[in-house]
């Protein structure tokens, strides 16, 4: 099963984001194949203000005890963290294991 993980920082946390953005990005790509794919919510001026990743894990509660273990969520980047359930309907690869 595929779950997107959103993640919005706190107000003005782009300074603590890029302190602790190797430690999150070695944390998704620890997943290797079920790290589907990721990248930030920018603002206006191209700035991350969050993040998106869509993971592949067996459950949500799997998916979700994944994302209470990324390092923004540990060292308080991400005021708000939502794991919701995904399916890629279009333009999806046609060799793409969902489980």
């Amino acid at each position: 099963m595929f779950f997107i993980i959103s993640g919005w920082d706190h107000d003005d946390g782009l300074e603590h984001r890029l302190q602790i953005r190797p430690r999150h990005r070695a944390y998704y790509e620890a997943l290797g194949d079920d790290l589907i794919l990721s990248g930030p919510y920018l603002n206006d001026d191209g700035d991350p203000i969050g993040s998106m990743i869509i993971i592949r894990r067996e459950s949500r509660d799997a998916a979700e005890r994944f994302a209470a273990g990324d390092p923004f969520v540990m060292e308080g980047v991400f005021g708000a963290v939502t794991v919701s359930r995904w399916d890629w309907f279009m333009k999806r690869p046609p060799n793409l294991v969902t489980e």
